[in-house]
């Protein structure tokens, strides 16, 4: 791993703790701390003497007015409160722990001149400022350049529950018992608040917690199932968190505490200790389950107890998360738009909002438009001069007002929150003036596709007005090489969130560090994904083929046994539902014979057009080869999903893919659309079924060759 270069804003007690423990890591350089309204002269006694983590032996040497030698590493020394008159980029740091709590909005802290800055506390600008929990969301990170770490009780919390999920929680109540903070007052003061005026040393007092409104952006599924209250105590380190959880079913506490001792790691942990809250000082665990404390409420509701040392181990979580940070950030070398100043620019982003559309003009799944966001609210956070979305729609042959991008107006107004956005009906025609003119700051361009050259673009044709960044966040039209996706003019050409998020996602497949991989490869045209088969059968340990694709193995047999000699292991699905004679009548099945056949390869039936699901034993296999890996890789249903009856096999699925430990990745198209209609933990499901089976393919697309 290369040395992280980091700062530190604020030396309170996060910003201690996390010095402390980055001082120790050799991966880090700590580069500059401002250390607020501590004097230089005093920084060895505060650094030496800790109330809660004892004696320490730090040598601090004052080299100048601003750099100190710290047992011989030479560290920048800033002394302000005002994050404008720090240059954080002049001493190389490039990821910044800000731990003061003065900057909780992802545009208070862009005042800091850092590359990159978490933010040691739930933001104020929810749904704008992503929060990140390590362990479990950290995964998602798109590389946005402000995040937030949450809180020290959503960081003990939230593992825990993510682990839970996979046994249908109906509902979560917790109380934290938590230490006091230097925002409790040693003895009453006039600052009158009713309650956290009053002495911490002679009372508990209620207090609130930001951890219910950051658990649903990192665990969305358990919005409105989880609520919480707090008190704070007069200890100065370690809380507890008393938590009751109501499943759907019936369940033992024996079962889930012996499952999460099998799932231990370094976020969960299970104490079998009969301790109390000193003996959990310096531990690195944001999550201690209490062994002892676990009681059976009745049959689907149980209450526990969790431990946490809210310093360190919040220290310990937000140094992980900034690890991660760097990782993702640098696992590609595609210019991010989170690396892009857009402040006084023209900007267009070219995105891929076609989206599902009922008769009634009604977008039914808009996970397209979502996932465009975070990389829209970045450069709108900017200050644009313009900020201009493109995107096609259907497959229009020229003008067709059924195919207008008007329709996703009020979806997008909805949002972002924005009411005035301006409509370029024009298109690929609108000239700058056009652009200028409008008081809106956001453009949404009339459907690319609408200009023939779109789709067969010429050297010559050019737009009509200047940009001067282009972002692509069309990784699913990133397949084709059309127009606004290849050939568009600008100062700058640089990648969206969701983009590179795809890219280092589908990276981590293709550049296999030695995890066990399953892919499961369904749907119904076995020819488009040879070349993706032929790929992924040199990377991945199994292979396993359902789906349609089944009845098509006799007439690909030779490409089939060719594959096989490769690394995977081809396994096919070995019993399944179908019938005689189908007929598909108005888009139903009509007069169906349905029939279960337990050997596919005994009832000469592969090549016959017959088999439209997979069956129990099939589905035996699949759990066990899930259970197996580190990374599952879905594309293509496993049945005729169009169908209820078909539709159990991938139903069952994404059940086994919830509940296993593997990182589960879905391919995009269909399958996605599929996935998308049921509650789910999976790492990623891709936007772009084509772009992902190309790009597993290739390792490249003709939206990654910019000409």
């Amino acid at each position: 791993m290369s040395t992280i270069n980091v700062g530190i804003n604020g030396f309170g007690r996060i910003g201690k703790c996390c010095f402390m423990q980055l001082f120790e890591d050799d991966n880090v350089s700590i580069k500059a701390i401002n250390i607020n309204n501590l004097e230089i002269k005093d920084l060895e006694h505060y650094l030496n003497n800790d109330s809660i983590h004892g004696k320490k032996k730090y040598v601090v040497d004052i080299v100048t007015k601003n750099v100190v030698r710290i047992n011989k590493k030479s560290i920048f020394i800033f002394k302000s409160k005002n994050a404008e008159e720090i240059d954080w980029k002049v001493n190389n740091v490039e990821y910044l722990l800000e731990t003061t709590g003065a900057y909780l909005t992802t545009e208070k802290a862009r005042q800091h001149n850092a590359k990159y800055i978490c933010l040691s506390a739930p933001p104020k600008d929810l749904g704008v400022t992503p929060i990140y929990c390590y362990g479990v969301n950290d995964s998602n990170y798109y590389g946005e350049d402000v995040i937030s770490n949450a809180s020290c009780t959503t960081n003990c919390i939230a593992p825990f529950l993510k682990t839970l999920q996979k046994y249908n929680i109906v509902s979560t109540n917790f109380i934290t018992i938590h230490s006091s903070t230097s925002s409790q007052s040693v003895v009453d003061n006039a600052n009158f608040n009713k309650r956290t005026n009053r002495s911490i040393f002679n009372n508990i007092i209620p207090h609130t917690t930001g951890a219910t409104s950051s658990l649903k952006y990192i665990l969305p599924d358990l919005e409105n199932k989880v609520v919480g209250t707090s008190v704070r105590i007069p200890t100065s380190n370690v809380s507890m968190i008393d938590v009751n959880v109501t499943f759907k079913n019936s369940i033992t506490k024996e079962k889930i505490l012996d499952d999460l001792e099998k799932l231990q790691n370094d976020v969960l942990i299970v104490n079998k200790e009969k301790l109390v809250s000193s003996d959990f000082i310096g531990t690195k665990h944001p999550t201690i389950v209490d062994y002892y404390s676990t009681f059976q409420i009745d049959d689907k509701s149980i209450k526990f107890t969790l431990w946490y040392d809210n310093e360190w181990s919040y220290a310990a979580q937000m140094i992980k998360m900034v690890k991660t940070m760097f990782y993702k950030n640098n696992q590609t070398s595609l210019t991010k738009i989170s690396n892009i100043d857009c402040f006084d620019k023209i900007v267009a982003v070219r995105c891929d909002f076609n989206c599902p559309v009922d008769e009634d003009g009604i977008i039914t799944d808009d996970y397209r438009i979502t996932s465009a966001l975070p990389t829209i609210h970045k450069i709108l956070l900017d200050r644009p001069k313009k900020l201009i979305l493109m995107t096609h729609y259907g497959r229009p042959y020229g003008y067709d007002s059924k195919y207008s991008t008007k329709i996703f107006l009020k979806t997008l107004k909805m949002y972002l929150n924005i009411n005035n956005i301006y409509f370029l009906e024009n298109g690929f025609s609108t000239t700058n003036d056009e652009i200028l003119s409008n008081d809106s700051v956001l453009c949404l361009m009339e459907n690319v596709r609408f200009h023939d050259y779109e789709t067969k673009p010429k050297e010559s044709e050019a737009i009509k007005f200047h940009i001067d960044i282009f972002c692509n966040e069309a990784f699913s039209a990133s397949h084709r090489e059309h127009y606004s996706i290849t050939r568009i003019n600008s100062d700058i050409h640089c990648y969206g969130y969701c983009f590179i998020k795809e890219i280092d996602t589908f990276n981590m497949i293709l550049k296999n560090n030695g995890s066990v991989m399953t892919a499961i490869i369904g749907g119904s045209k076995v020819s488009d994904k040879m070349p993706m088969l032929e790929k992924l059968s040199t990377i991945v340990d199994y292979i396993f083929v359902a789906g349609n694709n089944l009845n098509s193995i006799e007439e690909n047999k030779e490409f089939f046994n060719k594959i096989s000699s490769n690394k995977a292991e081809i396994i096919y699905a070995s019993d399944g539902f179908g019938n005689v004679n189908p007929r598909f009548v108005n888009n139903n099945y009509n007069d169906l014979q349905h029939k279960y056949f337990g050997n596919l390869f005994d009832t000469n039936l592969l090549g016959s057009n017959k088999i439209f699901d997979i069956g129990p034993q099939s589905m035996n296999t699949l759990a066990s080869l899930i259970n197996q890996s580190n990374i599952v890789f879905w594309n293509g249903s496993l049945g005729i999903c169009e169908d209820p009856f078909y539709k159990n096999g991938s139903e069952m699925l994404i059940h086994l893919l919830n509940s296993c430990k593997a990182k589960v990745i879905i391919g995009g198209g269909d399958t996605a659309g599929f996935v998308n209609d049921y509650e789910n933990n999976f790492h990623h499901i891709s936007t772009g079924g084509g772009a992902s089976i190309d790009y597993i393919s290739n390792s490249t697309l003709p939206g990654l060759i910019y000409k």
